[in-house]
């Protein structure tokens, strides 16, 4: 007799069979139908599946069914009741704590289970109790001032909602519009779509870093349980091809794969396991061929050919001045050569997608991206349809940070629905996911700096190498980054710039936090901070005697107009950092504090000729909703948030009112990649020409129909409130005009509530063969970019001298970006990249070897957790633009400062500067062991 397992989840008992051997996170998700737990890794480490059994915060993808009998369990679905939140949930959503919120119901859940025992927990309390769930986004000081803060309310201190979280102006901190969905482990992400009669795909990756494909056998696959598709190159009926500038990535390699993340078969079966097992039983014979695993291997003249057109994708020069007279006049010359490795973006949501045929032939792809509108046209090139039959439905983006631009399943998804008739859902593992998608390049950087005594920079040389791995994704316009921005944010007359990006069998470098910044922005400011030290000079003033101000030119020769707020936050960081030294904490026996300062600058938009536009639409539908419509992605920064405080502004209609629809190809207008910092300015620019257009059309409808001017009536909460009376068709009671009744008669008076606007951005124009100014040439023409933001930061370590281990103790952050449309949303970001930044340099690395993969888990990638949160003081600049209410962009930027300023403060702790990130604890400590002591300077070549 099987013997039968008994439990309660959030009170209701279940009775099960004892010989099911699965997991409880799958057994919420596929048998019980409760999302709210997510899988981020199905591992372990990441916490996004965490529950409560038993009263004690558990992952649920470690426990076992069979494990379980007389347990107590609780999930997310059990917290808010009526409506109404759970103090955790609600201060969550008050604190800014929640973002991509993919990692924010096992947070909560983590948190329930320290405050059902500990009503008043300390930080460190906070921290061992969350210790297992990962955040990518928030940088995790928001969660702990959430958690303290539920901690007060739940002990009567106070209650919500904080009335700070209800005003919605320009300029406030509103609740952000995706919260609620998110703190309360909604189904909102694509993983958590089902469909009745649906089936499941997986794809064979390739078992060879670089090979010939001589054929493929599927025939015993064909016959395993469940199997109903098997597809491979010749099943594509469009082109075998993907990429956003050059599609040349095949969806399913057909004569050679290039890297271990190359797909060369698709199965589709009635659920996960059976296509996962009909893998096994496909036979592939492959003719390895000798690889590339270095790109400066991929540059010597006689290394196998990846791509017919040669290994150098591409090549970037910048050059301005006379740069061997100014190093013949220099005082001083450092050089240093570095490294950054190549990085997993790691967001907590891997790739999935569901796809499914409508009648009328339109095949519909629910994923997340980062631009919707470009999966469409790869999509619809690939099955051979027009655009107008695909349609592409944005779920919520678990985290993204550049690596969703590309697309990876979805192409799948589609052509395995249309060629079946049937739903079809695909969800990368997180093996899958680290091997398939894009990473950050792997630079090398070799730098010359030519100063005076008094310490003006007079020349910079510089030569970049970047991985481009197998494919082009977006490496070119990365390697254009790592070029036009090499020198930091400086004012340098004599430049030469060499920037390449190159092949090799890895997987494929694309866009991701910084976009080709963050690298340089790591060796440049390693060559300031030498400079100021070989000098004698403070970090501060080195900065502020070369830093770009307003009329000054960068590099490319682009003269800067006045919304330049760089040398402002060198002086806020230093103010701060002053105000701070009296606390810095005594270092423990045998460790030692240092301090370091960094700075960077990105552009905001795509730039260098490009058109960039976004579009948008407001809206009153028949039934009386109040849309905004964006093409823009909201990914966790907030857009929608940002842009529905701008169409509130502009029409008076309240932030609660508008239903905001996003990145869907049926109904927004095309508002381009989330990308470049560029949806704040672009698409806010959009929204607010179509918010202006919609005042129009209202105050056309009220003059012509009903006898009022502007001023007679005026938007709130659920409608439109009368000062005066005038004529109407229609009941108005209480001087109150509901939107429905509005809607009604705008249909009767034949007016559509309806407006777009389309908005491009300022002309900018490609990169000059010369940065110097030529008389003839106007200034306008070396604008490669419409703005650009900058960052400072300082970081203070504790490094402990006999292991190598380094402790971040503070960062403190000066961020100039235009205007702040949403305070609390751009401290947020701005601690998350710090936290990123911290990863960046101190653990992260996504290692391959010989073009397989090391790093084949979260665990291995060392990404931080709470645990390695430091203090952070976060400071805003705002230097207002000509952007949307002053606004320009921030996002990218701020995580370039943090890994720079960190290797500076270990080197001005204990003497070692760590030139080949990541500064581990074995690479410090077998620099220390080499003789380089505290006090120790970098000399001049």
């Amino acid at each position: 007799m099987v013997k039968t397992i008994s439990f309660k989840i959030n009170g209701k008992a279940y009775t099960i069979d004892g010989s099911a051997d699965i997991s409880l996170l799958k057994y919420l998700r596929d048998y019980l139908g409760l999302l709210g737990a997510k899988n981020g890794c199905n591992q372990g480490h990441c916490g996004t599946c965490t529950v409560i059994v038993d009263g004690k915060a558990k992952r649920a993808c470690l426990l076992k069914i069979l494990k379980l009998d007389g347990a107590s369990i609780e999930t997310i679905e059990i917290l808010s009741k009526d409506g109404k939140l759970h103090p955790i949930q609600q201060t969550f959503i008050e604190e800014g704590a929640v973002q991509c919120g993919f990692c924010t119901p096992g947070m909560v859940m983590a948190a329930k289970a320290l405050l059902d025992v500990n009503q008043n927990p300390t930080d460190d309390d906070i921290k061992d109790a969350l210790k297992f769930n990962i955040c990518r986004c928030t940088g995790y000081a928001a969660i702990i001032r959430a958690i303290k803060k539920a901690a007060a309310m739940m002990g009567g201190a106070f209650e919500s909602p904080d009335k700070d979280r209800l005003k919605t102006g320009i300029g406030e901190s509103p609740v952000k519009k995706d919260a609620y969905e998110k703190v309360t482990g909604k189904p909102i992400f694509a993983d958590d779509v089902y469909f009745d009669k649906m089936i499941y795909g997986k794809l064979l990756l390739s078992a060879h870093p670089f090979a010939q494909v001589k054929s493929i056998d599927a025939t015993e696959a064909l016959r395993q349980p469940g199997v109903i598709k098997v597809l491979t190159a010749k099943d594509i009926p469009g082109r075998n091809g993907f990429g956003l500038l050059n599609p040349h990535q095949p969806v399913l390699a057909e004569e050679l794969v290039r890297y271990m993340g190359d797909p060369v078969a698709l199965v589709l079966a009635e659920n996960e396991e059976q296509a996962d097992e009909a893998l096994k039983y496909i036979n592939v014979d492959y003719e390895p061929l000798k690889g590339i695993f270095s790109p400066e291997d991929g540059m010597k003249d006689d290394a196998p050919l990846i791509h017919e057109d040669g290994n150098v994708m591409k090549h970037v020069k910048v050059r301005k001045g006379d740069i061997d007279n100014a190093f013949a006049k220099a005082d001083i010359i450092i050089e240093g050569i570095y490294t950054t490795p190549m990085v997993e973006h790691a967001y907590l949501e891997t790739e999935s997608a569901v796809a499914k045929m409508e009648e009328d032939g339109t095949v519909v792809v629910m994923t997340a991206s980062q631009g919707s509108h470009a999966f469409r046209e790869s999509i619809s090139s690939c099955l051979d349809i027009t655009e107008e039959k695909v349609r592409v439905v944005y779920t919520p983006a678990g985290g993204a940070f550049g690596g969703k631009e590309e697309c990876t399943v979805q192409i799948h998804c589609a052509l395995g629905a249309m060629l079946t008739g049937r739903p079809v859902k695909m969800t990368l593992t997180r093996q899958e996911s680290m091997i398939m998608s894009t990473k950050r390049h792997w630079e090398k950087m070799h730098y010359r700096h030519g100063a005076t005594l008094d310490g003006k920079i007079l020349a910079i040389e510089l030569k970049v190498i970047a991985d481009a791995g197998a494919y082009e994704s977006l490496s070119q316009p990365v390697v254009f980054r790592s070029a036009v921005v090499g020198a930091g944010p400086y004012d340098i007359p004599n430049v030469k710039i060499d920037s390449y990006g190159v092949y090799t069998n890895h997987s494929p470098g694309g866009a991701f936090r910084g976009f080709g910044s963050t690298q340089v922005a790591f060796g440049a400011e390693q060559q300031m901070d030498k400079v100021a030290r070989v000098l004698g000079i403070d970090p501060f003033t080195i900065r502020k005697i070369n830093g770009l101000k307003e009329g000054k030119a960068t590099i490319t020769g682009q003269v800067l107009k006045s919304d330049v707020g760089y040398i402002q936050t060198v002086e806020k960081v230093e103010k701060a950092l002053q105000e701070y030294k009296n606390k810095i904490p005594e270092p423990g026996s045998g460790k030692r504090i240092g301090i370091g300062i960094a700075s960077s600058y990105k552009n905001v938009g795509l730039g260098a000729g490009k058109k960039d536009r976004a579009g948008a639409s407001i809206e009153i539908s028949k039934n009386g909703n109040v849309y905004l419509k964006v093409g823009a992605t909201d990914i966790g920064q907030g857009s929608d948030t940002v842009l529905t405080q701008m169409a509130s502004e502009i029409t008076g209609i309240h932030f609660k009112d508008f239903v905001v629809i996003s990145n869907d190809t049926s109904q927004t207008i095309d508002g381009g990649v989330t990308t470049a910092s560029r949806q704040t300015y672009i698409s806010g620019h959009a929204v607010i020409g179509a918010a202006n257009n919609f005042k129009k059309v209202i105050q056309g409808l009220f003059f012509d129909v009903i006898g009022l001017k502007e001023g007679d009536y005026q938007f709130i909460h659920g409608g439109i409130h009368l000062k005066k009376k005038g004529k109407f068709n229609t009941n108005v009671e209480n001087n109150f005009i509901s939107y429905i009744n509005l809607a009604k008669m705008s249909w009767e008076n034949k007016v559509d509530l309806k407006a777009d606007y389309i908005y491009t951005a300022p002309t900018t124009y490609s990169l000059r063969e010369r940065a110097d100014h030529q008389a003839k040439v106007p200034l306008e023409k070396y604008n490669i970019h419409f703005a650009y933001c900058f960052n400072t930061q300082a970081a203070v370590v504790e490094v402990d001298e006999s292991s190598g281990e380094v402790k971040v103790l503070k960062v403190i952050a000066a961020q100039d970006l235009g205007k702040a449309i949403h305070p609390q949303n751009c401290h947020c970001q701005l601690e998350g990249a710090i936290v990123m930044g911290i990863g960046y340099g101190l653990s992260e690395e996504f290692k391959l070897v010989d073009g397989k993969m090391i790093t084949d888990n979260l665990a291995k990638l060392k990404l931080p957790k709470i645990t390695h949160m430091p203090e952070m003081e976060t400071i805003l600049v705002e230097e207002e633009s000509d952007g949307p209410f002053g606004a320009k962009g921030m996002g990218e930027v701020p995580i370039n400062s943090t890994a720079p300023a960190i290797i500076s403060a270990i080197y001005d702790a204990i003497g070692v500067r760590v030139e080949n990130l990541p500064a581990t604890k074995e690479k410090i400590l077998a620099g220390h062991k080499l003789g380089t002591f505290p006090g120790k300077k970098d000399s001049s070549k």
